[in-house]
């Protein structure tokens, strides 16, 4: 992926900015192709073999065109709902490299799960446990299933997303581990494939990674003491990527070190799942926002933008910090100290506050690192049009999702 700025323009990959604004229009969320594919490459080249395996975090972006590029670099998924898991079947039918996570799995999840034949579901607690015995029973099916385990390690990230301590919603603490294994192996109806862990999101160091892997190799060698059969290890992901001033590890760093901590604590001969979303896709992405008015008043200057946190909602959910550039980098006007602002009735409508711009009506403003966890979080909160997506693909734009039509935004309702 390129950046380049010339005196009106910025050209992404060699396509327009301000062209893909004209033709689209804002707010409007791009991708690069070729970022997502060297992202992927990077790990998969580093990580991958005939036992270690990378899979994709749907939950990170969602749209149809970013599954099919990674199904066809040979990614598996992991998905998290109903809806996830016939996003992947719409682009590939092998259902076999797909892991279920998630803590409310409901029946119908769990049937329609078991009847496609996926991989593995990873099991969040004992209660869900029970529940996937019950349901396997009555299909007459033998359900594969990880058991997720929470590590306790400090992950030094967002307490939103650190999802791998005692107190989460998330996972089986290790005081209860024992209970769920022994339960699960004496059932005639759950196949006992896998230990899961996921420590955390947005983890810009590998030691954390490492110190979980010395943990679950404790893990598996005390739970095949107790007469488990484990093959499979699904290590969740994590890996954070930079927004502004962050150094996260390199993808290839990264995957070696995985590899060669694996080798230390002597289980290379197991299956691994290495799920990202993220790293892959997180610095791919791009809003694309103009200015409607640069307000100015005594305590405070503004910048309203059209995009709003229906849009992206990371900095009002996380107090996130995103880069923004002005296309027309060479723009004479004298830079002004502003708060970077959207047009929804929230005060926490902001993207950056008491920033230096220089700025002005009309202009196209470029939100970075909005591959992940922006186009999949967003809304119709105000009742507002969900952006249009478009993928740059080898020095072209294409659209892969159409903007809302006002009429979208009720198709589903029921006037009486």
């Amino acid at each position: 992926m390129s950046e380049e700025f010339f005196k009106d323009d910025m050209k992404i990959d060699n396509v327009s900015v301000s062209d893909i604004a004209l033709t689209y229009g804002t707010p409007c969320f791009l991708y690069s192709e070729d970022a997502i594919i060297k992202n992927y490459s990077a790990i998969s080249n580093s990580f991958c073999s005939k036992k270690r395996h990378l899979y994709y975090a749907v939950k990170a972006n969602s749209n149809l065109s970013i599954l099919n590029c990674l199904n066809n670099l040979g990614a598996g998924f992991d998905i998290v709902s109903l809806g996830e898991l016939h996003r992947v079947t719409k682009i590939n039918p092998d259902t076999n490299k797909i892991v279920y996570s998630g803590v409310g799995k409901t029946r119908d999840e769990i049937i329609e799960s078991l009847n496609l034949n996926i991989r593995c579901i990873n099991v969040e607690s004992i209660e869900e446990l029970f529940r996937i015995e019950k349901i396997a029973n009555e299909l007459g099916v033998k359900a594969p299933i990880a058991i997720r385990i929470n590590p306790s390690i400090d992950t030094n990230t967002h307490s939103y997303v650190a999802t791998g301590q005692e107190d989460s919603k998330f996972g089986i603490s290790r005081d209860d581990m024992n209970d769920a294994f022994s339960y699960a192996i004496k059932s005639e109806d759950l196949n006992l494939i896998g230990i899961h862990y996921h420590i955390g999101s947005q983890i810009l160091s590998v030691e954390p990674f490492i110190l979980a892997i010395e943990f679950i190799a404790n893990v598996y060698n005390e739970v095949t003491s107790m007469g488990a059969n484990i093959e499979l290890i699904n290590m969740g992901g994590g890996l954070g990527i930079n927004y502004t001033n962050e150094s996260p590890p390199e993808l290839n760093f990264f995957g070696e070190s995985i590899v060669d901590a694996i080798e230390k604590n002597k289980i290379q001969n197991l299956d691994f799942i290495l799920e990202l979303g993220r790293s892959i896709v997180g610095n791919a992405g791009y809003l694309l926002t103009q200015v409607e008015y640069v307000k100015k008043t005594k305590a405070k200057n503004f910048v309203v933008v059209n995009a709003g946190m229906d849009n992206l909602i990371r900095p009002a959910l996380y107090q996130s910090i995103h880069e923004i550039s002005n296309v027309k980098s060479n723009n004479t006007r004298e830079k002004i100290l502003c708060d970077i602002v959207g047009p929804v009735c929230e005060c926490s409508d902001f993207f950056l506050k008491d920033v230096e711009i220089n700025v002005d009506q009309g202009d196209i403003l470029v939100i970075k690192s909005c591959g992940a966890y922006a186009s999949s979080m967003s809304s119709n909160y105000n009742s507002r049009r969900r952006a249009a997506e478009v993928l740059i693909r080898k020095g072209k734009h294409i659209k892969i999702r159409d903007r809302d039509s006002l009429e979208d935004l009720y198709e589903k309702e029921i006037l009486i």
